[in-house]
């Protein structure tokens, strides 16, 4: 004899309730995952923040560490000296867009900066002292900083970078289609010169850099601050 066993179908109302206890059990793993996922979304923010500067700063740095502190000038309706403050490191310093390094490394004007290999190499005089070629001149656009080397005959009195020779480079520069990039994820540039301790000269620059990323609609801006000895 052949027993026929009939399945129940679930009613209307056990769907609801099934329904209602998983949406209560989606709403709690999101709560529960939420933090978690913003927390890697801004870890991952910093970590490209990082990530895109800390190049930047070491060959920012290089290029302090070989220039000439009150030769940097920056465009203010003109080539300007940059300020001497007293204080800690970043503590007065002026914002910039554009501004000149002098450079002791030779290269072709219009072209990229990051310019270190033979034959385009650091030049110096009988002396020791830097023989300067010209100017990295550095223009911050949006969040892109570019870098463009200019050649300019330095024959101020005495023989040091000055406003005359910078103001051209800064303006040659200026006119570069599409410059070469140099760093990218920069919100801004302040500097400054300083005489550092016990020092009549200007060997120091104050440095503070913003630098930020944004990961999944969460931006990131670390703030940097270094004082930089120059050569001269």
């Amino acid at each position: 004899m052949n027993v026929t066993q009939r399945r129940r179908a679930f009613t209307l109302s056990e769907l609801l309730v099934g329904m209602a206890v998983l949406t209560l059990f989606l709403i709690f793993a999101y709560s529960t995952l939420l933090p978690v996922i913003q927390y890697m979304g801004a870890a991952q923010a910093k970590g490209d923040t990082q990530g895109n500067v800390i190049p930047f700063l070491y060959k920012f740095e290089r290029d302090l560490h070989n220039s000439n502190a009150s030769g940097i000038f920056y465009d203010n309706s003109g080539a300007t000296a940059l300020p001497t403050p007293s204080g800690s490191p970043g503590a007065s310093v002026v914002s910039v867009t554009t501004f000149a390094v002098p450079t002791a490394v030779s290269g072709t004007s219009g072209g990229a900066c990051d310019q270190y290999a033979a034959p385009n190499f650091f030049i110096t005089a009988d002396d020791g002292a830097p023989a300067w070629q010209g100017y990295n001149v550095y223009l911050l656009r949006n969040t892109t900083l570019s870098c463009v080397f200019e050649a300019e005959t330095i024959n101020c009195v005495p023989a040091n970078p000055c406003s005359s020779a910078a103001g051209s480079a800064i303006t040659s520069a200026k006119a570069v289609s599409n410059p070469p990039p140099y760093a990218w994820g920069i919100g801004s540039i302040s500097l400054a010169a300083d005489k550092g301790l016990n020092s009549q000269l200007l060997q120091f620059v104050d440095v503070k850099i913003t630098a930020l990323s944004t990961v999944d609609g969460r931006t990131n801006e670390t703030t940097y601050v270094q004082n930089v000895q120059t050569r001269n």
